[in-house]
């Protein structure tokens, strides 16, 4: 199926009307992008890609030139995928063809932002594709309504994906960047079970180590409508122990996938 999935740099309106609809029906009227933004953006360093499968678009990725004192970057703001299409691999290909187009246009990094608690994006971003985060956003975008990020603080991770360094290229090129030292890691916090799920508990004493394995729950939105409270709590949780590492130098290069209900983010310093 993936071969009948062709992608392409959209500027006309019809099209970024498309991207608009589809931001509607999975987030929210409330955090859709609107159009004139997303015409002006394509036009002046930025760029709107589409997944179209038989002409129907089915995903599409969104990013705005960045800044930061001297360094120029692409800021990826939005990435979506029509829920009928996922599990395809749409979310991984509109990285790389949003990398291709920035490194053609003179970026060498990309930044995103995306929530810790959603391991699924984690694995993408980290694993498959490369990127790390050394930087930890206590509700950015205060309260969200729609129905991903309904009833929890809006925290996000902020990652940085350098574009030409070689841990990218080999991510892409599908080198396991997992290692075994992962699992010698110590953990940053204890663990019980409540029910079914998971249970962040006491943070163990911080000393220092090459890395360090902070646990986080394989599937919080279904925590989100089981227990809410316990969402909460692996919300101040994470955010807690990624505050305090991020602090001491440490940054998030990995996610290891421990079993069906707890992942590990892997902390190191690079």
């Amino acid at each position: 199926m993936k071969q009948d999935i062709i992608y392409r740099v959209l500027t006309s309106v019809s099209e970024i009307k498309e991207t608009l609809s589809m931001q509607k029906r999975i987030w929210s009227d409330s955090v859709a992008a609107s159009l004139p933004e997303m015409m002006a953006t394509s036009h002046n360093g930025g760029v709107i890609i589409g997944a179209f499968m038989d002409e129907t678009m089915i995903g599409f990725c969104y990013g705005y030139p960045g800044y930061k004192g001297t360094e120029a970057y692409l800021c990826s703001h939005m990435l979506a995928v029509d829920p009928n299409y996922r599990n395809l691999g749409l979310g991984r290909e509109l990285k790389l063809k949003q990398k291709d187009w920035a490194v053609d246009y003179g970026y060498k990094k990309m930044v995103w932002t995306y929530d810790p608690l959603e391991t699924r994006n984690a694995y993408l971003n980290l694993y498959k594709l490369g990127a790390y985060t050394k930087t930890y956003l206590p509700s950015y975008y205060g309260e969200m309504e729609d129905q991903l990020n309904h009833g929890l603080p809006s925290d996000r991770f902020l990652v940085e994906w350098e574009l030409l360094s070689e841990r990218v290229a080999k991510a892409i090129a599908s080198f396991s960047l997992e290692s075994t030292k992962w699992q010698s890691y110590p953990l940053l916090s204890t663990l019980s079970f409540l029910g079914e799920y998971p249970r962040p508990a006491d943070l163990k004493d911080i000393q220092d180590a090459p890395g360090f394995l902070v646990p986080v729950p394989v599937s919080i939105q279904d925590i989100k409508v089981k227990n809410s409270e316990l969402a909460l709590e692996w919300r101040l949780a994470v955010r807690s122990q990624m505050l305090q590492m991020f602090a001491k130098g440490y940054s998030a290069v990995g996610l290891w996938r421990h079993d069906a209900s707890i992942c590990y983010y892997v902390l190191e310093r690079i």
